[in-house]
């Protein structure tokens, strides 16, 4: 083949780009080639020393030869994470090892979730510490609550939904135990799952911050997947279970061997049943917001939970009637309703946050299904009226997904 040559310049001795935007020590995580993941390694290789990188940066494979802590945990990801899964959700996980299916992120693959990499990418952004609190108001699966502990730093989670609230308790929960309580959860497979089949109805203190007990929790959820899973794949739920909680265990003590040999700081986290519209948290207190909205009726999350839902025992009709972005008849309807509680809520944001702290807000817009309304547009002008700057707007292409959505929109909104 031919040099194509252009002022003096061949292509094949062209400096690739990422010697232009790091030192040459500096080595990028495999398959990072999106332009927002370029832009956030060179903001966390601004923002951050050397060492900082090393234990808590997200888009960085070593510095000086010596590896990350998000590419030692990343590597030592369980195959067990997509074995038994379809051909797309394997290559959906293997393509994303390192920004998705890590830590206990892979339990429960819940619809519509934060990108875990770049919640750790923003949390080092906004210059977070340990003994800095976090918070996501509609913290849905708990994304953010994992990523802040992982790197030490304490989080608070409010979501409608009980089952979220589950959900994202185990998962923190999950950072935390030992492998004693790994091997129970196996030993008493067969004799706790009998006695899921049994129960009518899961008494919420079961799983309570105040008598959570971590075998009962981890397969309970374990038991809820599968339930969820036979519903879309038509298969008994006898078989899937047992491949469903293997893969959780394997899942957990993939991380525990890294947590354990790099001596990881797991952060706090608490997690409230409540309302981001009515946030049971003090003026003035937390240190950064990073949530992502409901896409307007993009998805239905309480019709999307029913089975679970229905199982812990909830009205699934009047949760959804409770719930941001499920109220309503028509567009028109629900946008206006959307758009209401979403002021509520930015209100709310500005209410708990300190001065000069940040609420980042990733959202992004269905043209189609809104009418050519866009959602990131209208949240912008609602946050001026609550004391809020937008600082900065970073376009992020969605990936690994079925939608009519190209894009989601990162708002760095500080409150002046």
């Amino acid at each position: 083949m031919h040099n194509i040559v252009q002022n003096n310049i061949t292509i094949n001795n062209l400096p690739k780009i990422n010697s232009f935007l790091f030192p040459e020590e500096y080595k990028i995580l495999p398959n990072t080639s999106e332009l927002f993941e370029l832009e956030f390694a060179f903001y966390e290789s601004k923002l951050l020393t050397k060492k900082e990188i090393i234990q808590r940066g997200a888009f960085f494979k070593s510095i000086n030869g010596q590896d990350t802590n998000h590419y030692l945990i990343c590597s030592n990801n369980s195959p067990l994470v997509w074995k038994g899964r379809s051909e797309i959700t394997k290559a959906y996980f293997k393509e994303g090892n390192f920004s998705t299916g890590y830590a206990t992120h892979g339990l429960f693959p819940y619809r519509g979730k934060f990108h875990p990499q770049l919640i750790k990418g923003l949390l080092n952004m906004l210059g977070l510490q340990q003994g800095d609190t976090v918070l996501d108001p509609m913290c849905g699966s708990g994304t953010l609550n994992v990523e802040a502990s992982v790197i030490g730093i304490d989080s608070i989670g409010v979501e409608k939904s009980p089952f979220c609230i589950l959900m994202s308790r185990v998962k923190h929960r999950c950072l935390r135990v030992n492998h004693k309580t790994l091997n129970s959860i196996l030993e008493n497979m067969t004799k706790n799952y009998k006695s899921l089949m049994k129960c009518k109805k899961i008494d919420s203190e079961f799983y309570s911050e105040s008598c959570f007990n971590n075998e009962k929790a981890i397969t309970l959820l374990a038991f809820l997947d599968a339930m969820g899973y036979a519903r879309r794949c038509s298969k008994s739920i006898d078989i899937l279970f047992p491949t469903v909680l293997k893969r959780y265990v394997g899942q957990i003590n993939s991380f525990l061997q890294v947590r354990n040999k790099l001596n990881l700081k797991i952060g706090k986290a608490k997690f409230k049943l409540g309302d981001a519209m009515s946030l049971p948290i003090d003026d003035n207190s937390i240190d950064g917001i990073i949530t992502s909205p409901p896409y307007s009726f993009a998805i239905d999350y309480a019709e999307n939970d029913r089975p679970q839902l229905e199982y812990l025992g909830y009205n699934v009709s009047n949760l959804g009637n409770e719930m941001i972005g499920l109220k309503g008849r028509g567009i028109k309807e629900k946008l206006d309703n959307y758009f209401n509680d979403m002021n509520k809520a930015l209100s709310e944001m500005s209410r708990v946050l300190k001065i000069g702290k940040y609420a980042v807000i990733i959202i992004g817009s269905n043209d189609v299904q809104t009418g050519g309304i866009r959602l990131e547009t209208k949240v912008e002008e609602m946050a001026k009226n609550h004391s809020f700057v937008l600082d900065q707007k970073i376009t992020k292409p969605i990936r690994g997904i079925q939608n009519t959505m190209r894009d989601e929109y990162i708002l760095f909104l500080r409150k002046n």
